[in-house]
């Protein structure tokens, strides 16, 4: 165990976070060879004007699955304003990727392990940065450099920002399967979590999981932001980072501005944390995604939880005990296109059963002024209760975004379902029908 600019132009583009411009990658300051794939990873380099102190840290940012942005792309300049030189590497480009959320999970540890080799060669204080789904292959670099290297206390460690380290999105209401990466890591990690996140009630999960591997793990969870905050920024700030509360949210403005120093804190504390030698066993049953499960899923029939939630009208919801019908529980937030999309059908099954089916919209941890604004634009019969912290969805076991479940008369969920679905179908309608115990059509 041991201690331890390129000048560039512009363009613009649409992407999946809306419409952004950033700096082209057409040429790489850089290559760095997959040995094992024959891959090269394209590098673009930024560094503090007059070039970098030759102590001074190393920041390997793995960039998102979407690809550059501006808001990363922002955060990189400021990290070298404040003395840092960055590396920035785009696996699912260098590596002819797909951009979906399985194919960023399926990648393994050669090409980030390759990145992290090349760079300890600088003998600087060295740390890698990913985001979301990317701190899987973030992980499994790290181990593969680990089994490779005699002194593992050359990498500080990982910074994960908003990690997502799960397989995929299980059946509504089971409890999903981390892989197994996070039960091999043994090396220092810091988790920056938002406290408004997805994932912020399975923290302690997570964190307990990286302790029992041997990984010094720490955590700081971010205040009043959810995750991709940094990501919502749709202009580049090249320059500098103030007056971002000009264009986005103040609070995510706020959290955007204090990310490099946050990372450039992290990695005194990680390299200053054990560094094992000893790599660990990994589990080879938990290292694939799974598929996603789409449409009404039949389960188990397991007693629904209770709630007691207030909606925008000030009016308390509840589960009926003795309802002689349906109720769909359905969690969501504005945030989220497939559950807004999935709005106008509800509200039409609604209207088909009236009397004998009850929908509550549960707000997943968002305030009711940004609701009632956001409603205006629904004609909806259903109530918007609010679960402000987030405890109805982690009682439900809520893990994806929208999920619901379909509570039969006698108090239990026979179905549910986590992704956006239409609720007038057929399909759907004859479901509805069978715990009605009415005829099909």
């Amino acid at each position: 165990m041991r201690k331890g600019a390129l000048a560039i132009g512009w363009r613009c583009a649409i992407g999946l976070l809306g419409a952004w411009c950033l700096s082209p990658p057409a040429l790489a300051d850089m290559r760095v060879p997959v040995v094992s794939s024959g891959d090269l990873l394209d590098v673009r380099v930024i560094e503090p004007e007059g070039g970098a102190e030759s102590n001074a840290p190393l920041v390997l940012w793995e960039v998102n699955q979407y690809g550059d942005l501006p808001g990363p792309e922002s955060v990189a300049h400021e990290l070298a304003r404040q003395g840092a030189t960055v590396w920035m590497v785009d696996l699912m480009d260098s590596l002819f990727l797909p951009r979906s959320d399985v194919e960023v999970r399926r990648i393994d540890g050669a090409p980030v392990g390759a990145l992290i080799a090349r760079a300890v060669r600088e003998e600087r204080p060295t740390v890698v940065v990913g985001a979301d789904r990317m701190a899987v292959p973030v992980l499994r670099g790290m181990r593969w450099w680990q089994q490779r290297t005699h002194d593992p206390s050359q990498l500080a460690g990982a910074v994960l920002i908003f990690p997502s380290l799960y397989r995929g999105a299980p059946v509504a209401g089971k409890e999903p399967e981390l892989f197994s990466i996070v039960d091999a890591t043994n090396l220092p990690v810091m988790v920056l979590q938002p406290d408004l996140g997805v994932y912020r009630h399975r923290l302690l999960e997570l964190r307990t999981r990286l302790l029992a591997a041997g990984s010094p793990v720490f955590v700081r969870v971010l205040p009043d932001v959810r995750d991709y905050y940094y990501l919502h920024l749709e202009e580049p700030r090249i320059e500098s980072l103030d007056g971002l509360e000009d264009v986005m949210d103040a609070d995510e403005a706020r959290a955007t501005r204090v990310l490099p120093r946050q990372i450039l804190e992290s990695i005194p504390l990680l390299a200053a944390a054990d560094h094992e030698d000893r790599v660990r066993e990994i589990d080879p049953e938990r290292t694939t995604p799974i598929d996603r499960q789409v449409g009404l899923q039949p389960v188990d029939g397991e007693p629904a939880p209770d709630f007691e939630l207030t909606d925008l009208q000030g009016n308390t919801q509840q589960l009926q005990q003795d309802f002689d019908g349906v109720q769909i529980v359905n969690f969501w937030a504005t945030w989220c296109p497939a559950c807004v999309e999935e709005i106008p059908s509800m509200e039409r099954l609604a209207r088909r059963y009236p009397d004998r089916l009850k929908i509550y919209a549960i707000a997943f941890k968002q305030s009711p002024e940004h609701l009632r604004e956001f409603m205006q634009d629904f004609d909806v019969s259903f109530p918007v209760p609010v679960d402000a912290d987030g405890e109805v969805a982690a009682r439900y076991g809520a893990f994806a975004f929208p999920t619901s479940f379909l509570v039969a008369a006698d108090g239990r969920i026979h179905y549910s379902v986590n992704a956006g679905i239409i609720w007038d179908t057929p399909e759907v309608d004859a479901i509805v029908r069978e715990l009605l115990e009415i005829e099909p059509e």
